[in-house]
């Protein structure tokens, strides 16, 4: 780790950006409405409006006074560099298609990747003013409370994501499931273990970095995890690059399901 990176500080920091992040979108924010801001379409088919645009821009030049690391974003192809290895990883506006339609799930994603690793992140959820925030050694927060991962009800676990993502994790458990509504944004959905929504929360492949990086350290910091259905810590390339189907839950959960062996990984919850 980047001995002169202060995470405490780093941390305090990046939750008044995103929050300040989130003022800028709500400016084209309708709930239950159609957005005011202007959408256009990526060559991909998603969408991408202006209020996206904005934030990035925001994030952009405000995160390099924060430390001195460079910004790798989903709306700026030049900032995907495959020999970064530390790096603001960020998602101006995660679930594009529900802010633009007036939902509640969209939000704003700042991660911090330090030689590879996840060290930092806040999920801040405008529509809710909702934000989880961590940084490592330091713990996990929701609206700046102490977080830890719920605890499972027993089977039926509950379960949100995309029903072919359900059905491949089904056939790998062997568990029983019962599936409960989705959230259309992934960073705010791989965090569904920690407030109760969902024992364990799903994702399609297709999934990249600035998705989860932030969500990633968030569940390590409160006793959760987020790992491939194969049970493996996800990689970070910075380079664009599709994630393979994920899954989140508790370590306890992930054990149970086969995913996660030994003891409890208390090593990402304490101080070096």
């Amino acid at each position: 780790m980047t001995p002169d990176i202060d995470l405490a500080r780093l941390h305090e920091g990046l939750v008044r950006i995103a929050r300040e992040a989130g003022m800028i979108a709500l400016r084209d924010y309708r709930p239950d409405q159609l957005t005011h801001a202007t959408i256009s379409w990526k060559d991909g088919g998603s969408p991408v409006t202006s209020a996206d645009l904005a934030v990035d821009v925001f994030l952009n030049d405000a995160l390099p006074g924060l430390a001195p690391l460079p910004v790798h974003s989903e709306e700026r192809a030049d900032s995907w560099n495959p020999h970064a290895h530390s790096a603001f990883v960020i998602d101006p506006i995660d679930g594009t298609r529900d802010f633009a339609d007036g939902g509640r799930a969209w939000c704003n994603v700042i991660g911090v990747l330090v030689e590879g690793e996840p060290v930092a992140g806040v999920v801040h959820i405008p529509a809710t003013d909702t934000t989880f925030s961590a940084f490592r050694g330091g713990g996990a927060f929701r609206n700046g409370i102490h977080l830890s991962a719920a605890e499972e009800n027993g089977q039926p676990f509950s379960i949100t994501g995309p029903r072919v993502a359900l059905d491949a994790f089904i056939r790998k458990t062997g568990l029983a499931f019962r599936h409960v509504s989705g959230i259309p944004a992934l960073a705010h959905r791989v965090l569904a273990p920690l407030d109760g929504k969902a024992d364990f929360a799903l994702a399609r492949a297709g999934g990249h970095d600035w998705d989860i990086v932030a969500s990633d350290c968030i569940l390590r910091e409160a006793g959760a995890r987020l790992l491939t259905i194969s049970g493996q810590t996800p990689r970070y390339a910075l380079a664009g690059g599709e994630q393979p189907p994920l899954v989140a839950a508790s370590e306890t959960l992930l054990r149970t399901a086969g995913l996660l062996d030994g003891e409890p990984h208390s090593h990402l919850t304490n101080p070096a």
